[in-house]
């Protein structure tokens, strides 16, 4: 009897250890399971943020293509405006030999060649430039709108690309200026800048207004210090109503803030 009751004791003892070691068990394959819901969530989690960040890359570098293309149309325009001025230039160099010479009877070959370009400049436009000098009123200028600078020359921009002038923040309709006078070459829609203004200073140096909402002057017109040629807006593109301005010396963007006068 007593052998049979010690059996007994030893078969509760071992229930006893089997029940807490299936207790142990259950409970760590919860554990497992909870770890496992866990790495998928975090799998999956990672999974998207590797599906955004490459959708996000993507988006980056079509803002980088369409940012490059629109600066290679905007040098496009400035390239074909510095061919205009050396051709004009060239012509009245030609003009000023041939008088000198006093020879009117065949005209050489680049007299015939420059006859077939329309200039857009005149002998006179070409004085006329000359007379106001741009080097003298650096850091005098006014600036050509009043508003919140957001962007300034050499900023980032887009990757590697960086801000070649400044974006002043305005209202629309707020009127925009000619720091300086010079012609107005070019008044019209250009891709990536919206309604742009263009104007040339003489000296090889050119100011550039662009995302206006209104153009108050038309290419071959003439401006002074101060006056009216355009209105902030948001044209090209634009989220926000703002100017971007530029200032080029021989076709190449230059920091425009050592121009202007100290306050806007």
């Amino acid at each position: 009897m007593q052998t049979y009751l010690d059996a007994i004791q030893r078969i509760a003892a071992i229930e006893k250890d089997i029940a807490t070691t299936i207790t142990a068990l259950q409970s760590l394959q919860q554990s497992l399971a909870a770890e496992n819901a866990q790495l998928q969530t975090e799998r999956e989690s990672r999974k998207a943020l590797i599906e955004n960040t490459d959708k996000a890359l993507q988006a980056k570098g079509g803002e980088l293509d369409k940012l490059q293309q629109d600066r290679a149309a905007l040098q496009t325009l400035i390239a074909r405006i510095e061919k205009q001025r050396e051709l004009a230039k060239a012509q009245e160099a030609q003009r000023l030999r041939e008088e000198k010479q006093k020879q009117e009877p065949e005209k050489t070959e680049a007299a015939k060649k420059a006859d077939d370009v329309s200039p857009a400049y005149s002998a006179a436009d070409l004085a006329r430039l000359q007379q106001q000098s741009f080097m003298q009123r650096k850091g005098k200028m006014l600036w050509p709108t009043q508003g919140k600078l957001l962007e300034r020359f050499g900023d980032s921009r887009q990757g590697s690309v960086t801000w070649d002038g400044l974006r002043i923040k305005a209202d629309s309709g707020t009127p925009v200026r000619a720091i300086h006078g010079g012609r107005v070459m070019y008044a019209d829609s250009l891709r990536g800048q919206g309604l742009l203004m263009v104007l040339d200073h003489g000296d090889g140096y050119m100011s550039l207004y662009a995302h206006n909402d209104t153009l108050l002057h038309e290419a071959g017109e003439w401006v002074q210090p101060g006056d009216v040629i355009a209105r902030v807006g948001n044209s090209g593109g634009e989220k926000e109503s703002a100017l971007y301005f530029e200032i080029r010396k021989n076709g190449n963007p230059v920091n425009p803030l050592p121009w202007l006068s100290k306050t806007p």
